[in-house]
């Protein structure tokens, strides 16, 4: 089975998301984190794990810049989903839902929503 998490922000900076992911890991299932760098936690990341892969693009401040990085970011995780064909996509960030909503609108992907607290000093923009 196959997992996708997305999140606009870091992934190692919720240590639920690293829990619920090592768990699924032992059992068998391929995990793929697509997230972003973050100001504040950029550090922060997953111990290694052979199923758990982590991908993040840097990160951009607020801005113009912000809003294009954005727009490529929810088309890169679109594509990812359509070509990976996970079972199931994990959102916890509420500025992926937009991401979330097309992917399931348009492959009919199972979603799976769950917002966990952020970091004080993440500066999402």
């Amino acid at each position: 089975m196959k997992i996708l998490y997305l999140q606009y922000t870091n992934p190692g900076a919720y240590p639920p998301l690293e829990h619920s992911s090592q768990i699924l890991a032992e059992a068998g299932w391929e995990v793929v984190f697509l997230g972003t760098g973050t100001q504040g936690s950029d550090l922060l990341q997953f111990p290694f794990h052979k199923n758990i892969r982590v991908i993040r693009w840097p990160f951009f401040s607020q801005g113009m810049m912000q809003k294009v990085h954005y727009a490529l970011f929810g088309i890169w995780c679109w594509l990812w989903a359509i070509s990976w064909k996970p079972a199931w996509i994990y959102g916890s960030d509420p500025i992926i839902s937009p991401v979330l909503w097309a992917i399931n609108k348009t492959t009919g992907c199972k979603i799976v929503y769950h917002e966990h607290d952020s970091p004080q000093s993440v500066d999402k923009g």
